[in-house]
């Protein structure tokens, strides 16, 4: 295999596009002996240039570039000077070079060229740099093989650039999704729900009221309050499967505990868990994520299973959070995650799931067989709350600021 199929292989099977690019730039050094390459993506601001690969190239030399303040004049802009600033051949007059220049030669390297990765509609992706130590005459680099590793790595950047654009559309979705059942969760509560309570209850007044009525009346009368009532059950358990109102006002511990509670109290499933003492409270999103993380798992125990009984454990471990939920049901059918992980077929439950911890920043793991199915979702600690500080401790840390900065 060669090393281009192998790199488009990688592509495939959506490997990330760091180590798609480290990938490459070994391949590169390979066929330039004494090449040390290194690959530059641009910036959001569409200004800077930043290192992200080079496995051979100095951490050091990278980091000082990583670490300059202002723009690169040329690769940003959209006048004549941009192509003429990305082609340049002599690195070493070209000011648009200096900070690459100055902080290579720091590392004993001699910046041998510095070459433009391109979108297909020409737009700027990053930079493709060639270096070599100082000592050595650098041969001049082989132009297919250069130009056939632009072009992978322009392929590599804008599938990652796609996926980031597509993250955040599923981010924005989803959040629009969670907004729109909050607001008609409330209105069912808020509005449909209390209009059913004022009928319950003037129907049950009527009903001890009406004497005079004969027997079949009175009996429909009955019947009237009794559906009356289970109409509101019903509002009120769905207006809390659409979003649970205690995730806002008490948070999630508050919350998956009661929507447990109610799950036993339903004949099908029951549901042992466990948690922490005191669970730290997460950002909104991440709450949010968990709570239907473990709603879907346990829906697909209920209906897919064939298992009576679940296990939820939340637990904190040394970089977050961790949910697993797990049954000793029939376990998934062969060929559902795997076609979950493209977002087809029967597994458009675990897609949600996996979508929700990518965007976190989290992991999503399934395991199954014929004796169960584990679901465990790590979410990183980033999204924990930090508490507020006490008056005290903050009178210690401005103290703290005041005696190193000498006052």
């Amino acid at each position: 295999m060669t090393t281009e199929t192998k790199l488009l292989e990688m592509l495939g099977h959506g490997a990330p596009m760091l180590e798609v690019l480290n990938e490459l730039c070994n391949f590169i050094d390979t066929k330039s002996p004494g090449a040390i390459s290194a690959v530059f993506l641009l910036d959001s601001d569409g200004v800077r240039l930043r290192p992200v690969a080079g496995p051979k190239a100095p951490n050091s030399w990278k980091e000082e570039i990583d670490n300059q303040e202002g723009p690169y004049a040329g690769f940003g802009s959209a006048g004549g000077e941009q192509g003429r600033a990305l082609t340049v051949g002599d690195i070493n007059s070209d000011p648009l070079f200096a900070v690459h220049r100055e902080s290579a030669l720091r590392e004993g390297l001699q910046v041998a060229c510095f070459l433009p990765i391109l979108s297909i509609e020409k737009q700027i992706l990053g930079a493709l740099a060639l270096a070599y130590p100082q000592r050595e005459r650098w041969p001049k680099p082989d132009a297919e093989i250069i130009e056939r590793a632009i072009h992978l790595a322009a392929i590599a950047i804008e599938c990652y650039r796609n996926e980031q654009e597509l993250r955040e559309f599923s981010r924005r979705l989803s959040q629009s999704q969670d907004d729109e059942r909050r607001r008609i969760a409330r209105e069912l509560h808020d509005s449909t729900g209390q209009k059913l309570a004022v009928l319950a209850m003037n129907l049950t007044m009527v009903e001890k009221q009406a004497t005079s009525l004969g027997a079949e009346s009175s009996k429909r009368l009955a019947e009237s309050a009794s559906l009356t009532r289970e109409i509101a059950d019903e509002i009120r358990t769905l207006s809390y499967l659409l979003h649970p109102p205690m995730l806002d006002e008490c948070g999630f511990e508050a919350a998956i505990q009661m929507y447990l509670r109610g799950i036993n109290r339903q004949e099908g499933l029951e549901v042992e868990w466990e948690m922490p003492k005191r669970l730290q409270r997460l950002s909104e999103e991440a709450e949010l994520a968990i709570f239907r993380i473990v709603q879907a798992s346990l829906t697909n125990i209920h209906l897919h299973s064939g298992s009576n009984k679940a296990h939820v454990k939340i637990e904190h471990i040394e970089d977050g959070l961790a949910i697993t939920i797990s049954d000793h049901g029939r376990g998934i059918p062969n060929g559902v995650l795997d076609r979950s992980s493209v977002g087809t077929g029967a597994g458009v439950g675990i897609v949600g799931m996996k979508e929700r911890v990518k965007q976190l920043g989290g992991r999503l793991e399934i395991e199954s067989s014929e004796r169960g199915t584990r679901v465990t979702a790590v979410i990183p600690g980033c999204h924990f709350r930090r508490a507020k500080p006490t008056v005290a401790s903050e009178t210690r840390a401005s103290s703290a600021l005041q005696g190193a900065a000498g006052c």
